[in-house]
């Protein structure tokens, strides 16, 4: 019986036919270059030797092999040692193109695009000698050898690129091997105080490089392609303003002029802090355009640290090692770290602690959008900082302006002394009210597994429990967070974002009754909104785009989003904005603002760049970023006191500008994530790494149910979950009375006293100061005596050590605690506060 006509026949027949491999082939080879696109244009961040090494020898065995396998298939009978000649020219063309490309590229366009440019002139070879074999494949009916060459097109550039991304911070493949386990010295208080010689270091910095007659700025752009710092002998400069008050502060106004473009420095030194902080600003005072910025860099210096190690931290990737410390020894290549997607700190925070062998440097950036720094050790250190892409002339009265970039230079070689002045830098700048309350608690908010009390009875409910506990007095604020509206009437917080009109059926006499009952009781209102997110199914969108002369006031998605984003570098739309949300505040009656912004703004500003900035790049960006500085700004204007909270899907809008006006209450997603059991693990993390940088962050754990858990919490605010309230209220109790004791520590100093990873068996970390501090210890596996030495006491001191419960005590000499240390006996799964204070 003949099979050859049945349809398993011609299925099978059409499978192995040539042209079918061939059309796999290509489809195949695109979609790599696709995952190259994507790899290039979203991870390649910070490159590390031996993930260059890995990709460099993936790329020459790829390309020499090709060849090879082109030879091989034209002539099959050859011997071996003839394939090694098309192997080398392989090879060495194709890693000529590539790695010649990154040699030249970055000198004119970012690293990520360099390095998307080089793998796809290597891809489009691999290409063209994939489809040259096939063809000599279909000539000589070489199947077997084609196939052969898809699985090693496919297996080499994948594997590379998997392993690469792999490689990069929050990938497997880094945090297995990763051996960035921080560990610090311990030194004597002392060897923590801001000295004379670090002042007198960033006020000469700041006379040669920002204030002084003549200086070697510390910025610089191009204007129609010419350096501004090359040129500088062609602008006029006019010191504006040059004060010094009573505590030593000095604030700088300097403007240079050449043509129609003015350029505005404002620098300010800190003496409390040692710290320098300026931006530059960009105005057309002419009346026609000027020619293109492009180049504008905060930040381009070099500091006299000589071979010294970066200290850099993760951002908020919603992962349980969320702001995660690491460390890389700077050499002349360098790194490069920035942003992805418009979000600020979802890869890295834009804070950097610079450490050398006699001294160093901690820099914050102020940029709520994309960043780039970078940073090369030669003879000394150079640093660049800027916004990540800006190009385009200024149109008439039109300004741009820069990053805010803060240095301070410290003595030493100790990088928790950079770390800890960093914090105090960062406490210095806040506003009054950040450091007067610290306690919050939800009382109603949506994430609850219970929310049958998210409504006004239940608000007054927590008050009676919390005053039947005796601990109403500890609290500050009640925390109500998305859920307070529903015009849409469907329950579900997403459904009404936009509207912000309060739900009747939670609370039928308004949020502001609810307000006043709290303020009776002692207890100010914390509110969550998203003023930036409209979506179009909201009434609010229809409102706005009914009236026209409104257009700009939105920026559309391009993404098939059904949100768009309100311009807040429109600035009548940011006043309407302001208005919208302090009328709001006002009638809810509302202490303490809490902002979310849960999109990613780069295409937004890409499309606003082309629709409303006539194709400039960045231009829309950086309208906006500085416009949500003013919207801010004009909020604390309209309501005197306004606390605000800054968080962006957790912690991915962390920057300078942002800490000089909020503090971000909600640390990550991760705790969103209630089907994960490492939750505390994961807060104890975050507050382990975010706190090398700020003083204040929060988080929960909606799973929380022992006192592990809880102390797990513990930070420089703390809150809870009402659930915990009512499921374990004696435990919650207690957890809240601890706090109370020990809250002032968390915005001393912060020493940490272990290393702590997620592997981490065992993690402890101390806050405080020579005088008094506490101590946190989570055992987190194995039971057992576990040795603990403190750090930043005073040598000549004697100190008492007891448990947060008040027992335990022993009294130690200080400098014997930071040599010998204490032994604790911990067990499995258990959380000790240990406290100590001078004698």
């Amino acid at each position: 019986m003949d099979n050859t006509n049945t349809p398993q026949s011609k299925l099978r027949s059409f499978f192995s036919s040539p042209l079918f491999l061939i059309a796999a082939q290509i489809l195949l080879t695109a979609a790599i270059v696709a995952g190259a696109v994507f790899y290039t244009y979203a991870t390649v961040i910070v490159y590390r030797l031996w993930k260059i090494v890995l990709i460099d020898i993936a790329f020459v065995i790829s390309c020499g092999l090709l060849f090879a396998l082109t030879y091989f298939e034209k002539h099959p009978d050859c011997k071996l040692w003839h394939l090694v000649f098309p192997f080398l020219i392989g090879s060495g063309v194709l890693s000529a193109l590539y790695f010649g490309v990154q040699a030249i590229l970055p000198t004119y366009v970012n690293r990520t695009i360099s390095c998307f440019v080089g793998i796809s002139i290597v891809l489009a070879f691999d290409v063209a000698c994939v489809v040259a074999q096939d063809i000599f494949a279909v000539k000589r009916d070489r199947k077997f050898y084609l196939v052969a060459t898809i699985v090693l097109v496919i297996g080499v550039y994948v594997g590379t690129l998997v392993l690469s991304a792999m490689s990069l911070p929050h990938g497997w493949i880094f945090k297995t091997f990763s051996e960035d386990e921080q560990t610090f010295a311990v030194a004597d208080a002392s060897a923590y105080r801001i000295t004379d010689a670090d002042r007198r270091a960033g006020k000469e910095w700041m006379q040669s490089s920002l204030a002084g007659e003549t200086i070697s700025p510390a910025f610089d752009f191009s204007l129609g392609g010419k350096s501004f710092r090359e040129s500088l002998s062609e602008w006029t400069s006019v010191v504006e303003r040059n004060e010094t008050n009573e505590v030593g502060d000095v604030e700088v106004v300097r403007t240079f002029t050449s043509g129609d473009v003015k350029v505005t420095l404002e620098a300010n030194y800190y003496d409390e802090t040692a710290t320098v902080e300026w931006k530059v600003i960009l105005r057309n005072v002419g009346a026609s355009r000027t020619a293109t910025v492009s180049d504008f860099y905060a930040m381009d210096a070099s500091l006299p640290i000589a071979s010294p190690t970066l200290y850099f931290s993760g951002g908020s990737a919603e992962a349980n090692d969320d702001f995660a410390l690491y460390s890389r020894e700077l050499t002349s290549k360098g790194y490069t770290l920035d942003t992805v997607k418009g979000r600020t700190s979802m890869l890295y925070l834009p804070f950097f602690n610079l450490s050398g062998a006699s001294g160093g440097a901690t820099i914050g950036v102020g940029w709520s959008g994309e960043w780039t720094a970078s940073f090369a050790a030669e003879t000394g250190t150079s640093v660049r900082i800027g916004q990540s892409a800006l190009e385009g002339y200024l149109d008439p009265k039109e300004s741009i302006r820069s990053p805010l970039v803060a240095l301070s230079f410290y003595g030493g070689d100790n990088p928790l002394k950079g770390f800890n002045n960093f914090r105090a830098e960062i406490l210095r700048a806040l506003p009054s009210g950040f450091t007067e309350s610290s306690m919050l608690m939800f009382a109603g908010a949506e994430g609850q597994d219970d929310n049958s009390k998210a409504n006004a009875a239940g608000a007054k409910s927590h008050i009676d429990t919390l005053s039947s506990l005796g601990i109403l007095d500890t609290l500050d604020y009640a925390w109500f967070d998305a859920g307070w509206y529903d015009t849409a009437g469907s329950g579900d917080w997403r459904d009404s974002i936009g509207d912000w009109i309060v739900d009747e059926k939670k609370y039928p006499d308004g949020l502001s009754a609810v307000s006043d009952y709290l303020e009776e009781n002692g207890v100010k209102t914390l509110l969550w909104y998203e003023p930036e997110r409209i979506p179009m199914t909201s009434s609010f969108y229809e409102s706005v785009t009914s009236v026209a002369g409104r257009e700009s006031w939105l920026i559309h998605p391009t993404n098939g989003s059904g949100d768009c984003l309100w311009n807040m570098g429109d600035p009548e739309a940011r006043a309407f904005m302001t208005e919208r949300i302090a009328a709001s505040l006002k009638e809810n009656g509302v202490s303490f603002y809490r902002q979310d912004f849960n999109m990613d703004p780069k295409t937004y500003w890409e499309s606003a760049d082309r629709t409303l900035y006539g194709g400039r790049t960045g231009f829309a960006e950086n309208q906006y970023v500085t416009g949500e500085y003013a919207f801010l700004d004009g909020l604390r204007g309209e309501i005197p006191g306004l606390l605000i909270d800054n968080c962006a899907s957790g912690g991915r809008r962390i920057d300078l500008e942002m800490c000089r006006r909020s503090v971000p209450l909600w640390r990550s997603d991760y705790q969103c994530k209630k089907e994960k059991t490492d939750l505390s693990e994961a807060s104890q993390y975050q507050l382990y790494g975010l706190s090398m940088w700020l003083p204040y962050s929060c988080i929960t754990n909606p799973n929380a149910s022992s006192e592990y858990d809880l102390r797990s919490q513990l930070g420089g605010y703390v809150m809870c979950y009402a659930d915990i309230l009512y499921d374990a209220p004696t435990e919650y109790a207690k957890f809240i009375c601890e706090y109370s004791a020990i809250r002032d520590s968390f915005a001393k100093n912060y020493y940490p006293l272990t290393s702590c990873t997620p592997r981490s068996d065992f993690v402890a970390m101390q806050f405080g100061d020579e005088k008094e501090g506490v101590i946190l210890v989570y055992s987190r596996g194995s039971e057992g005596d576990r040795k603990i030495v403190p750090n930043g006491l005073s040598a000549t001191t004697n100190y008492i050590l007891y448990n947060v419960e008040g027992d335990r005590t022993s009294r130690r000499n200080g400098g014997d605690l930071m040599k010998s240390g204490f032994t604790l006996e911990t067990g499995r799964r258990t959380a000790y506060v240990i406290v100590y204070k001078e004698d």
